[in-house]
């Protein structure tokens, strides 16, 4: 049986959400801008902790009849999200968060004018139906746009810090909830979900840390919280070994995020489809 929400199966952890919060239409789903209008219905597919979806709401769906919904199958990340509305942009009326599962999307067919999903089909056990539900509510016209992350294409510089890379791959492989190689399949999961080859087109973006002193510390922060609350395990038959594993991990990023000269990359595939009039 597909789980609801693997990601979080063995719980929700807030430091992993907290990794997420600071995503922003800007540097995540800049890829959308090409075919979002004022004017469209949107339904953020996975919203997370919100951001992305009050930006969205903010700043791009301006015009009467613009609007988002979020949805995610944790009442816990509803919860972050609207937390997160209330503090950031209270006076919004377009934008809702609700629990809805991205196996049954709680909306008729025909729905939506664009349907988003930023980093999510790459941790569902069942992507294709997850892209067929997705194609479903939106209307013909319409458009599905979705980003996932591949891992093992992952850059940490300088090379002592490739452990952290390891251990995020290790960790990936584990939980059974994240496919490393989820960014590179995305196409080719869209086409087997029936997406006409013809009617998507693909894109490749980098997320990039490195450049700001204050960036990268804030990064290694948030991934050390994650490395001691986050739940998450590379040995799992050996906990003496994974406990020693973690705070090898913490002191590197300690270091990583004080040395001027380290980077961190990860591809990102894109894809962007038009449904089709009947």
């Amino acid at each position: 049986m597909t789980e609801e929400q693997a990601y979080y199966k063995k719980g929700f952890h807030k430091s992993v959400a907290d990794t997420h919060a600071g995503r922003t239409v800007e540097n995540s789903s800049k890829f959308t801008l090409s075919v979002l209008k004022p004017d469209f219905k949107v339904l953020d597919v996975g919203s997370g902790p919100g951001t992305i979806t009050v930006d969205f709401a903010q700043r791009y769906l301006t015009k009467n009849g613009g609007s988002i919904i979020g949805i995610e199958p944790t009442q816990e990340l509803i919860d972050q999200a609207d937390a997160y509305k209330k503090e950031a942009a209270p006076e919004l009326k377009n934008i809702k968060f609700q629990l809805g599962s991205v196996y049954k999307i709680p909306f008729d067919n025909d729905t939506f004018d664009l349907v988003h999903a930023h980093q999510v089909v790459v941790h569902l056990q069942d992507p294709i139906l997850a892209l067929q539900e997705m194609k479903r509510v939106t209307k013909p016209g319409g458009f599905v746009c979705v980003k996932d992350g591949d891992l093992e294409s992952s850059i940490i510089t300088p090379e002592k810090y490739e452990p952290l890379k390891q251990s995020r791959l290790l960790k990936a492989k584990n939980s059974n909830s994240t496919d490393i190689r989820g960014g590179r399949k995305l196409r080719e999961r869209a086409i087997r979900a029936g997406y006409e080859p013809e009617n998507i087109v693909s894109s490749l973006s980098y997320w990039l840390i490195g450049d700001t002193r204050a960036s990268k510390q804030n990064w290694a922060s948030l991934l050390k919280s994650r490395e001691q609350h986050g739940g998450e395990v590379m040995y799992p038959n050996d906990k003496e070994r994974d406990n020693l594993a973690r705070e090898q991990n913490i002191e590197l990023l300690d270091e990583w995020g004080k040395d001027v000269a380290a980077l961190y990359a990860v591809t990102n595939f894109e894809i962007i489809y038009k449904k089709p009039f009947p």
